[in-house]
């Protein structure tokens, strides 16, 4: 069984496309490719089926802190299609993280406000909206 808090904090995840939350509850997620022109948040995934051996590192190449203090990262997977962003709580914690296999790596964030943007390497980006109940 996998316990996704602990691989957020040792900078790792499941290696499925997928919103992972520390609280180990887990959607489908998907993307039209690099061109990043939509995110779709899916059913559930069964954390409980995954293989503890199924599992990436998570190279972060920026963090940046929000305003209520927590922050979030985003960088690449261990191939080169693969990418992530994440959110973290005020005191450090993850809270969840996004794992996506043909999004190429993100490279920049930004924050607007409670709205993240994440910018792949060819410059396509994603708008998260950070109070929504998905990404808080």
């Amino acid at each position: 069984m996998i316990n996704v808090a602990g691989l957020l904090r040792a900078r790792q995840a499941p290696d499925r496309e997928g919103l992972y939350r520390a609280d180990g509850t887990a959607r489908h997620a998907e993307v039209d490719g690099p061109t990043l022109s939509w995110l779709d948040l899916g059913g559930p995934l069964d954390v409980h089926a995954m293989d503890d051996e199924d599992v990436i590192e998570l190279d972060p190449a920026v963090h940046i802190a929000l305003p209520d203090g927590g922050s979030v990262c985003c960088g690449e997977g261990p191939l080169g299609a693969d990418g992530f962003f994440a959110r973290y709580k005020a005191e450090g914690e993850p809270a969840w993280a996004v794992v996506l296999h043909n999004s190429n790596p993100f490279l920049e964030a930004g924050v607007e406000g409670m709205v993240a943007i994440f910018t792949n390497n060819l410059g396509h980006s994603l708008r998260i909206d950070l109070t929504s109940p998905e990404s808080s």
